[in-house]
């Protein structure tokens, strides 16, 4: 029987250096592991569904806080659920491996948008809702890249401008301040609840580059949890 493979999602807010750290840890377990595969939610270009978030997210519907999160993250979910049954489930089934740069884990960020005294309502929607109704592949392992959310405030308006001259258009999530400083409280909070989420110290200076000592503990966390047992 063959044995089952692994599924890593990276997670951080905007301006976290998660991508950065994706693509790090996607070189190296490329070195290790014939069988993987690699993907980026939301899917903007590959998934209507992605599509839609994507018109979402430069305010079409609406401001961030005017659109309702339990339907603004139906979308995201559609995008992660046809992925999930198409692609996720079958190659893990096949003992392949897979790491995402984001996924549903990042669903925090609806979570972040409302008030403490209903957030613990839509979590307990939230999850069992894509876990177990429809049936997401659920990772092994979410790392989340521990950045405060001062620093990956100047390093996300960085990035935000060189995205805007690109596209013209301004994501509303990455520019509004508040929900960033939310997100990560929210991320925070998610990590100390579930076993199978862990955290790693991001970025402590705009300045520096901490990428490779992320990215060592990063490793150090996969190793222990994942690799030892194959």
């Amino acid at each position: 029987m063959k044995k089952r493979g692994k599924f890593i999602v990276i997670e951080g807010i905007d301006g976290s250096g998660k991508t950065k750290q994706f693509k790090l840890l996607e070189q190296r377990l490329r070195s290790i592991r014939n069988k993987l595969i690699t993907t980026d939610f939301p899917r903007y270009y590959e998934s209507k569904w992605g599509e839609l978030v994507g018109r979402f997210l430069t305010g079409e519907f609406g401001k961030l806080e005017e659109v309702n999160p339990y339907l603004a993250v139906l979308p995201y979910m559609m995008d992660q659920y046809t992925w999930s049954r198409d692609v996720a489930t079958p190659w893990i089934e096949k003992g392949g491996w897979i790491l995402s740069n984001r996924y549903f884990t990042s669903n925090v960020h609806q979570i972040a948008k409302l008030n403490t005294a209903t957030q613990k309502k839509y979590r307990d929607w939230l999850w069992p809702m894509g876990y177990k109704e429809l049936g997401l592949l659920k990772p092994d392992l979410v790392i989340f890249v521990d950045t405060p959310p001062e620093v990956a405030r100047k390093l996300n308006l960085r990035k935000g401008e060189r995205a805007y001259i690109k596209r013209k258009k301004r994501d509303i999530a990455e520019s509004h301040w508040e929900h960033q400083k939310a997100a990560y409280r929210e991320y925070k909070r998610t990590v100390a609840v579930y076993h199978w989420w862990e955290s790693v110290p991001g970025i402590k200076n705009a300045e520096r580059d901490y990428s490779n000592k992320i990215h060592e503990n990063i490793w150090q966390i996969i190793e222990k949890r994942l690799l030892r047992e194959n």
